[in-house]
């Protein structure tokens, strides 16, 4: 062996060495992983569908990985504090987030301003939870009863009808927003921290209308505190059967990407953490207690690889995108 080529072989070796020592580490990690708390951040306020999936998920979790799973809520900016805070969390898989496709997909798009995060690094797709079941709602006060009779009194009526929302950079808002641009009618939006207070203010009569999950909203309608009007995507709500959807109640052209929640973590979770907690959340989603939690909610349970919904995430880039800029929207 000539002289030049050893210090190329021990710096081969040393590399190597390096690759199987880290192989070994995660490994390690994975056997050992959860030995402490693991901590659900939600980015709305508690009482909201979002928050009750976090909750029972994090009890079948606690169940099946022996260690505490608890909810932390951090509502506000429109989900750009709860993504900030997990973005820049340490990537050991302690720190999750559950969240609907609008940090990633959304918010981007949305803003001029930096997020103070990067939305196609800082974060590693964990697992997909549920798909949303949709409904649009009045207040029996407004004594409408049908979309078609919204869109009519909105149209006679612009900027005196109002939807309540949680705020502009959320999916519901704007499906909402298209289906204003699609009838062409004024109304105003009134933001809320949370699903739950603003669907409270619909009840109460504070503001006249919103679009919600149909888990979150259902309770009101069964007590007729509610009246729907129509249910967003291609078929019919089995808890709500005899609402229409939005083309059966007459509003064509209103075609979005669906409205899912699901688990990421902070960008560069070790891939071995990432199955674990991939497969274990895919048990919860199978098991009779999660099925039955998620169907009293209107929500279908979502059980993909990480990868599945990485590909869902940017599918929704351009898709959520495109509508942003059809609608011609901006944030500062």
């Amino acid at each position: 062996m000539t002289p030049s080529r050893r210090p190329l072989l021990r710096a081969l070796a040393a590399a190597a060495l390096l690759a199987l020592t880290a192989t070994a580490a995660t490994s390690t990690l994975a056997q050992n992983f959860p030995d402490k708390p693991i901590r659900i951040v939600v980015p709305f306020s508690p009482g909201g569908g979002l928050d009750a999936t976090a909750r029972a998920l994090g009890q079948g979790l606690t169940k099946r990985l022996g260690q505490p799973v608890i909810v932390e809520n951090k509502p506000g900016g429109n989900g750009v504090i709860a993504t900030s805070y997990v973005a820049s969390a340490k990537p050991d898989g302690y720190t999750l987030y559950l969240c609907v496709t609008a940090p990633w997909s959304i918010l981007p798009a949305l803003y001029k301003r930096p997020l103070g995060y990067d939305a196609t690094k800082d974060y590693t797709a964990v697992a997909l939870v549920a798909e949303f079941q949709t409904v649009i709602f009045v207040n029996p006060k407004t004594r409408i009863t049908t979309l078609k009779g919204y869109i009519d009194h909105a149209r006679a009526n612009p900027g005196k009808l109002s939807y309540s929302s949680t705020g502009t950079a959320q999916p519901y808002t704007l499906a909402t927003e298209l289906i204003k641009s699609k009838a062409g009618i004024d109304i105003l939006q009134v933001p809320f921290p949370g699903a739950a207070p603003a669907i409270q203010a619909v009840v109460a009569g504070d503001v006249d209308s919103a679009m919600f999950d149909v888990g979150g909203s259902a309770p009101f309608i069964k007590a007729d505190r509610l009246t729907p009007l129509a249910v967003l995507g291609k078929n019919r709500v089995p808890s709500l059967p005899e609402v229409p959807t939005v083309t059966e109640a007459g509003l064509t052209g209103v075609d979005l990407p669906m409205i899912w929640m699901g688990i990421v973590g902070p960008g560069g979770l070790p891939p071995a953490v990432v199955q674990k907690l991939n497969t274990e959340i895919n048990a919860v989603l199978r098991s009779e207690e999660m099925a039955t939690m998620l169907a009293g909610q209107s929500l279908t349970p979502l059980p993909a690889t990480p990868e599945q919904m990485d590909t869902q995430i940017k599918g929704d880039v351009r898709a959520w995108g495109g509508l942003i800029r059809q609608l011609g929207l901006q944030l500062d």
